[in-house]
């Protein structure tokens, strides 16, 4: 059910990329008509008690959430506070038991950063992240640079047809696979799952041309490689992609909108 209603959203959210205002009478709108097309009747008493849990499993995780931050914070005031003593106090001991809960207290932040932006499936940036970490708080582009759309087209008839698993190990391999060719040709880049099916990829200090001709080729390889699952299945996805420059202070929604825009004329 999880599964169903992330789809859901991700239809919906896609279908209303072109809208300045997004009022909550038209976000339910297009969600109950994007339920139906996906035959999910969310009268039904069933769905409502699935929804009701995945409700408490999100009030739960930013209940955790908050607990920690609250933690944390306290943690850090009384190693601020013991810090000043022990270095008047010039106590060894006491400063390294603090350097111990400052790392400690490190590797805490980077979990939960973790777990709020990165992908689950494939240790990718989520479109969280995007939102929160690589736009300005206005959804505005903090630098210059060019991004890359990259849409797995039949992942939908792939995990109708042959299953979950297969269409999640797809996803794994594309995307290892951009990171790995990325790399080989040195490009600082970044790399987000927008969508089920959809990857983001943000190069700086790149030109457009440059950049379409490695996306291209790297288009290429993907269409010529075959997997091959345990049972001896075989398959060998389709792929389309759009780019589009951007520059410091423009506005996200715009560029993608062109990039979806171009997917769609294809």
């Amino acid at each position: 059910m999880k599964k169903q209603l992330k789809k859901i959203t991700d239809i919906t959210i896609n279908d209303l990329l072109n809208k300045e205002v997004i009022m909550p009478s038209i976000y339910f709108e297009k969600f109950n008509k994007n339920a139906r097309t996906l035959d999910i009747d969310i009268k039904d008493s069933s769905f409502g008690k699935e929804l009701n849990k995945l409700l408490i499993e999100d009030f739960n995780s930013i209940e955790r959430y908050m607990n920690t931050i609250e933690k944390n914070a306290s943690i850090i005031k009384e190693a601020v506070e013991g810090t000043q003593t022990a270095l008047l106090n010039k106590d060894i001991d006491t400063l390294t038991d603090i350097y111990s809960q400052i790392s400690k207290l490190e590797k805490e932040v980077i979990h939960l950063n973790k777990q709020l932006f990165v992908d689950d499936l494939t240790s990718s940036n989520n479109r969280k992240w995007i939102y929160n970490k690589f736009l300005n708080k206005e959804a505005l582009f903090k630098r210059n640079g060019v991004c890359v759309l990259i849409d797995i087209v039949d992942f939908d008839y792939i995990d109708s047809e042959y299953g979950t698993l297969l269409a999640n190990n797809l996803i794994i391999f594309i995307n290892n696979f951009i990171k790995k060719n990325l790399k080989e040709e040195k490009i600082d880049f970044k790399v987000a799952r927008f969508f089920d099916n959809q990857f983001l990829i943000f190069i700086e200090e790149k030109k457009e041309k440059e950049v379409s001709n490695l996306i291209f080729n790297i288009k290429q390889l993907l269409r010529n490689t075959t997997l091959k699952s345990k049972a001896g299945l075989a398959i060998r996805a389709d792929y389309k992609y759009s780019i589009s420059k951007y520059k410091e202070s423009e506005e996200s929604k715009e560029i993608f909108e062109q990039l979806f825009q171009v997917l769609k004329e294809e």
